[in-house]
């Protein structure tokens, strides 16, 4: 069963490499740039989170998968909501790794386009010179260079683009309330991006959800918890292989 992780904002498929080490002896492991990222071209235009969602079913469809678990990482989870949402079917399960499926409240929008008109006015590497460090509880984590010459390698456009788009992002708490498949919730339980608290109520909203609070970890589970979020993977995705899990 093939599992398709999807990164997060300011990220590429490269942020999944040493975790996708330890799982690749399990089950087969596809990482993807999100369009606009890497070496994924930009959609022209203005667009939504749910059209990147339709690009990317489109491309699952095309790639004859067969019952393939997506996992998303903050915004990849955004995506992740929205392409499970398009079409369920296609999927055997799906998770949100220190990612939402609420909307972004007042102030988060208004925080939104303060960041906007900040990178219009100094450029993205400004930013992500503070943006990276708030990731992570671990101030001094070994991987904090690497994340950041990723995420500074984020061109303008593209960042202006997804920050609109995860501003105008919708509610996707139905999607988790309503699924018939197996979905996993991973917080950071010092994660200051998206609280663990949050995170846990969404899990109540249907029992097929399996909650994982990682301890000590901010945004950044892949990182400052490999070795326990690599088990919380291969325990969701058995659980989803075994018979009558969906």
């Amino acid at each position: 069963m093939p599992v398709i992780l999807i990164h997060g904002f300011c990220e590429t498929g490269e942020i999944w490499d040493a975790l996708a080490k330890s799982l690749v002896d399990h089950f087969q492991v596809i990482t993807i740039d999100l369009p606009g990222f890497g070496k994924s071209p930009l959609p022209k235009g203005n667009f939504t989170l749910d059209e990147v969602g339709l690009l990317l079913n489109g491309w699952v469809a095309e790639q004859g998968f067969k019952n393939p678990i997506l996992l998303g990482h903050s915004l990849g989870g955004y995506v992740t909501l929205a392409m499970v949402k398009q079409n369920s079917e296609l999927y055997a399960g799906f998770g949100l790794i220190h990612s939402t499926a609420r909307p972004d409240n007042d102030l988060k929008k208004v925080n939104r386009d303060k960041v906007i008109e900040f990178v219009h006015e100094h450029g993205v590497k400004p930013f992500v010179n503070s943006f990276v460090p708030s990731l992570y509880y671990t101030k001094d984590h070994p991987s904090m260079d690497f994340v950041h010459k990723i995420a500074s390698s984020t061109s303008e456009v593209t960042f202006l683009s997804y920050t609109a788009a995860m501003r105008d992002r919708p509610s996707s708490e139905e999607v988790i309330r309503k699924s018939t498949i197996p979905v996993l919730i991973v917080a950071g339980q010092n994660d200051t991006v998206v609280e663990s608290e949050s995170l846990a109520e969404q899990a109540r909203l249907n029992d097929k959800v399996i909650f994982h609070n990682l301890a000590h970890v901010g945004h950044m589970g892949m990182f400052e918890a490999e070795p326990e979020l690599t088990s919380v993977i291969i325990e969701f995705v058995s659980r989803v292989t075994k018979p009558g899990a969906g």
